[in-house]
């Protein structure tokens, strides 16, 4: 069987002030000239796709059209290798505007389940703040003279208790609270009203999302959205209308790409690298030639050296224009290489290497041939703060002290297959503090980097189900294997990639029927609640769940206080 892995690897700058003036005239040209054939060769597909108007006419190609119109604009001949690299970009860009648009949908709908699952929830705690207003107010008439006295309120019915003419209530952080009851009824009243409008809000914009949805979907904003906004503030920053057309025609036309092709010595017949003498010969969009010289690539520069040498397939190469700093203009290469290779270690006789990440730690696990733990561990790093390429060079550490466990021990890695866009569209009404972990948690990424990594090491990596690996590890693992949850996690996806099922312990055997199906979904309904630290202390066995859920919340009842106290010393 055969396996193949794509890869990038940059060149190191090219000062744009460093070629002489009528090679920086020609670079400037082949940046302005591809990027806005790219653009009208983008439009004129979406026309076609989106609003039906044809693009091919009276029996031409597409071929034939981009030609003709490139004669039209410049009065010059466009070469077919330019043409099949404005094929390429464009076909690209459709693909993933695709992708990206099917991704949408998918969180679309997720982010409208959870507005509604958040709008009935509200609507829950409206009633019993409504329950509780109207016990507040026969308790006012009581004591006025004018009626009984009433029932005493409940916490499940009106969300407080009374008790000696005092109200009790849970506020922030589960803390209990103290108040009058008038003091307290002009405090409901301000919260009522405020869910009343977040619900509002909520079922409105639900309405508004549910609209759009049937839409066809905008044009690529070339140069970034962004960039064109900046319009709109060019008041407050103090800046012209010149510099911000300067600033977006910039950022439109600082990418050309250049496709490979397999039966080119050089793998690409626009792009020919020298290793040997480190020049790289680029033949712009007007025909004229330019050699660049002293064009190093640093990062994995060896490997392309050795794929041009042995000719295994076409390199694609990307010119991309930036600025540093202090605004000099510089260009950077990127070499595009498809390596194939015959062998990966899939194998799980000897066991695997399961990991689990998070948002400041990679937790590891090495699992024996028979499903038992062997060791288990941590590569701790920060992200806080840092740019996304001191990230990325964190990240990467990380990454390679991980595959190297695996390669040291030849055993195959296993993750979970996490669904990114669920992530994400949950992320919507947590908690501030949460949103920022898994902001900073670069998953995508992470995943990318370990795949990559591996790959070069002929090291497989295998996707499992993510379903109650955290709980499975809680419930079970934790005490037993005296591991931290997130290492008992990454034993369980261990395990998982082995194909071994996971029973039920025994202090939660009784509670659930083995004839039941997915009995580690009723589990997971009452053990979330739960601290962690929870199941380390020696449990008992329950006959029911109200027990198993009294006991819950009497524990993190004691544990927050605890753990209140303890910030306090």
């Amino acid at each position: 069987m055969e396996y193949k892995s794509t890869f990038t690897i940059p060149s190191a700058r090219i000062y744009m002030d460093e070629l002489s003036s009528v090679e920086q005239d020609m670079v400037r040209l082949t940046f302005l000239r591809y990027n806005r054939m790219k653009e009208w060769y983008y439009n004129q597909s979406y026309n076609e796709k989106y609003l039906g108007i044809p693009f091919a006419v009276d029996g031409k190609t597409e071929t034939a059209l981009l030609k003709e119109h490139y004669r039209v604009l410049y009065g010059g001949k466009l070469s077919d290798y330019y043409v099949t690299s404005l094929f390429s970009s464009v076909n690209g860009m459709r693909k993933s505007q695709k992708e990206l648009l099917k991704l949408a949908e998918q969180e679309r709908m997720q982010r409208q389940e959870n507005r509604r699952e958040k709008a009935d929830s509200l609507k829950e705690r409206l009633v019993r703040m409504q329950a509780g207003k109207d016990w507040l107010k026969a308790f006012g008439r009581y004591l006025a003279g004018k009626g009984t006295e009433p029932k005493a309120p409940s916490v499940q019915k009106q969300g407080f208790t009374c008790s000696s003419g005092k109200l009790f209530y849970r506020g922030k952080k589960n803390q209990l609270v103290e108040a009058e009851p008038f003091v307290y009824e002009r405090e409901l009243e301000k919260r009522i009203r405020q869910t009343k409008a977040h619900i509002a809000q909520i079922e409105d914009k639900i309405r508004r999302t549910d609209e759009k949805a049937g839409r066809i979907p905008s044009r690529i904003t070339f140069g970034s959205k962004k960039q064109y906004k900046k319009k709109d503030t060019l008041s407050l920053t103090g800046k012209e209308l010149r510099a911000w057309h300067q600033e977006r025609d910039f950022a439109r036309n600082r990418i050309v790409n250049f496709s490979g092709r397999a039966v080119s010595p050089d793998g690409n017949y626009l792009c020919k690298y020298d290793a040997e003498g480190h020049t790289l010969e680029v033949t712009m969009i007007n025909g004229e030639k330019i050699l660049f010289h002293e064009v190093h690539f640093p990062y994995r520069g060896e490997e392309l050296a050795q794929y041009l040498k042995e000719r295994k397939g076409s390199v694609g190469y990307m010119m991309e224009r930036k600025k540093d700093g202090n605004g000099r203009e510089y260009l950077i290469f990127k070499a595009a290489l498809t390596v194939k290779k015959d062998y990966l270690n899939y194998s799980t006789s000897d066991g695997v290497l399961a990991y689990d990440f998070n948002y400041d730690h990679i937790a590891w696990a090495d699992v024996s041939s028979d499903g038992n733990l062997i060791k288990a561990g941590v590569i701790p790093f920060t992200l806080d703060g840092l740019s996304s390429g001191h990230a990325k060079e964190i990240l990467g550490v990380a990454v390679k002290k991980l595959v190297s466990l695996a390669v040291d021990r030849k055993k195959p890695i296993v993750r979970e297959d996490l669904d990114f866009v669920r992530k994400k569209a949950q992320m919507e009404y947590r908690e501030k503090r949460q949103n920022r972990k898994l902001s900073a948690l670069t998953y995508s990424k992470a995943i990318a980097m370990v795949e990559a990594r591996a790959f070069r090491e002929d090291t497989a990596v295998l996707k499992v189900n993510p379903a109650y690996t955290s709980l499975i590890a809680k419930v079970k693992y934790m005490k037993l294997k005296n591991l931290p949850i997130h290492c008992a996690a990454a034993y369980v996806i261990g395990r998982r990639g082995m194909g071994f099922l996971e029973k039920l312990p025994s202090y939660l055997n009784c509670l659930v029927p083995k004839t039941q199906k997915n009995r580690w979904r009723t589990v997971f309904t009452h053990a979330k609640k739960a601290d962690s630290s929870y199941f380390r202390k020696n449990l008992p066995v329950w006959d029911k769940w109200k027990q198993f859920d009294a006991n819950v919340h009497n524990y993190n009842e004691n544990y927050s206080l605890w753990k209140e106290s303890y910030s306090m010393q």
